[in-house]
């Protein structure tokens, strides 16, 4: 694999894990590829909350159930995590900066 054909490889989904992962790294998040459609997803989950699972709709970051998208969370992978953060009950960081 060389290096342009691994940047290409860094689509949506791991966009936003890596924001989630700086901006909220309390949150356990874990990118996994929908067996029907094949598409990546975002599962995220903290503390007791259920998990939520994030897609990409080709415009913004959804809310993904089996009955399809739902609340919607932009097109910026790091506001969107800032949203999910809130969503989850867990705070997020301003960027550069640490809990």
């Amino acid at each position: 694999m060389t290096l342009g054909s691994r940047m290409e490889s860094f689509g949506p989904a791991e966009r936003l894990y890596a924001a989630v992962r700086r901006r909220a790294p309390q949150v356990a998040a874990s990118i996994v590829r929908d067996d029907e459609a094949g598409l990546p997803r975002v599962h995220l989950t903290y503390g007791r909350t259920g998990r939520l699972i994030v897609a990409w709709d080709g415009t913004a970051y959804r809310r993904w159930s089996g009955r399809g998208h739902s609340d919607r969370f932009g097109a910026d992978p790091e506001e969107a995590a800032d949203r999910i953060a809130v969503m989850l009950g867990a705070q997020a960081s301003p960027a550069g900066e640490h809990p």
